[in-house]
């Protein structure tokens, strides 16, 4: 099938043509041209496909092709974030109206009594496990005669330990249904669970070889922790656009988006300490503009879907390879341009050479034409090697010798076994001075024009 088909062509109803024509779309992306007639066929689905390749109507517009109102709930997403659970809502909102039939998102951190009275009238539900089994145990949602069930992110969820939860839920729903599941990846406990729960069910894999994020411009720059805002200040100022910005930690994250604000740019936080009204809040904010910049924690990026998120920046290298793919997932959503950079420091590198392993790719050097609103310092900690020792290149004035210069640092309070191999050739030469005391080294009587020697972006 061609990868530009329309909709009008994938035989889906009047109604649901005039949810999509609200909502411009017309053409349907690779996912959804895959997916979509075997979901409508009734048949179980299995989808490997990364975030931003528009997964998520692929499972909806067969859900409402189908769903009847009147019934109870009908169809249900799980989705391993509160904050998907409301993306994947909200969109199945745009088309349900056009059928005359109710949705509902439940989560954890707002109103159960709300949700329990929305539940009174939805035929779909998107939600998250732990609230999801709360309601059920409660005798307030009733999966005994559902139609459909997705798990959406699967591997998220099992990232998450979510996968006990979801065996629970998915036990206690009716025999006869159609399950469809979505994941990036396919470890080989979401292999078990489709096997366990789905009947022969079509497999469509469109990103088998998709961990190194096709459409999405990956580089790295090297930089110490003392240069990391600075470097950061001058990418946003050289080039503006719409940032999602990770830091590793939920104090970090506060702490970046302060310092960012304090400088200027209209940034805000994302992280798991916020309350759930502050975090819709701020995600509601970033998609309309009125914010440019998220700086957000792995945790609560993951039911971020936002349109034209023009930068993905790792201010903190992370951890986990698939770390790196999800977060970086997030911009180059649905064949548009994007762009990746990690901020790297020495003692960081073997996380990049496994991240570059993991996508089969190495990320360039990212150079940056530019200052930004903070000034630059020199990081000797940095510059230094793996022996703590940084190297500078001299030229050298008339008459001095080695031991000249070995004697003069000592004036400086540089002791002899601090200094490195010493070379000099005619009247430049090279010197090794422990980082401690390099800031010193500029001082030295026989020195002109000193500075410290670049070394390889790549190398400790």
């Amino acid at each position: 099938m061609s990868k530009t088909t329309k909709f009008e062509e994938l035989s889906i109803n009047r109604n649901t043509l005039s949810a999509l024509e609200d909502i411009n779309f017309e053409r349907a992306t690779d996912v959804q041209t895959e997916a979509i007639p075997p979901a409508l066929e009734g048949k179980d689905v299995v989808v490997q496909a990364r975030t931003g390749s528009g997964k998520t109507h692929s499972f909806l517009i067969p859900i409402f092709e189908d769903i009847e109102g009147g019934k109870g709930v009908r169809a249900i997403v799980m989705t391993p974030t509160r904050e998907l659970a409301q993306q994947v809502e909200l969109e199945a909102r745009k088309i349900a109206k056009h059928h005359g039939l109710k949705t509902v998102a439940i989560y954890g951190g707002a109103s159960i009594s709300r949700q329990i009275n929305k539940l009174k009238k939805a035929s779909f539900v998107a939600g998250t496990p732990g609230r999801v089994i709360d309601l059920m145990k409660r005798g307030e949602l009733d999966l005994k005669n559902i139609d459909f069930f997705v798990l959406d992110e699967a591997d998220r969820m099992l990232d998450m330990g979510f996968l006990p939860d979801i065996r629970w839920i998915i036990s206690n729903t009716s025999s006869d249904k159609q399950v469809m599941l979505y994941s990036a990846t396919m470890p080989s406990e979401i292999l078990r669970l489709a096997k366990k729960y789905m009947e022969d069910p079509h497999k469509i894999l469109l990103s088998e070889d998709d961990v190194s994020a096709k459409g999405i411009d990956q580089y790295f720059i090297r930089v110490g922790k003392s240069n990391k805002l600075a470097r950061l200040s001058a990418l946003l100022d050289t080039e503006p656009g719409k940032y999602l910005i990770f830091s590793n930690t939920k104090k970090w994250t506060q702490i970046l988006s302060e310092k960012l604000q304090r400088l200027g740019y209209k940034a805000h936080p994302m992280h798991g300490d916020m309350s759930q009204s502050a975090r819709t809040n701020t995600m509601n904010r970033f998609k309309k503009g009125e914010i440019d910049i998220l700086v957000s924690t792995d945790v609560s990026a993951r039911g971020i879907d936002v349109e034209n998120i023009t930068h993905v920046v790792n201010y903190d290298i992370p951890r986990y390879e698939k770390d790196y793919v999800h977060r970086i997932g997030r911009t180059g959503r649905l064949g548009k341009d994007g762009k990746a950079i990690t901020f790297v420091t020495s003692e960081e590198l073997e996380f990049l050479e496994r991240i570059e392993e993991y996508i089969d790719k190495s990320l360039r050097v990212k150079d940056i034409d530019g200052t930004g609103r903070v000034r630059m310092k020199t990081d000797y900690n940095e510059l230094s090697n793996i022996y703590g020792m940084v190297p500078f290149r001299f030229s050298l004035k008339e008459g001095a010798s080695k031991w000249e210069i070995v004697k003069n640092m000592k004036k400086h309070g540089i002791r002899e076994e601090e200094v490195g191999k010493i070379e000099i050739e005619n009247d430049t030469g090279k010197v090794e001075v422990i980082k401690s005391k390099a800031n010193r080294v500029p001082k030295i009587d026989y020195f002109d024009n000193i500075e410290v020697m670049q070394k390889d972006p790549r190398k400790q």
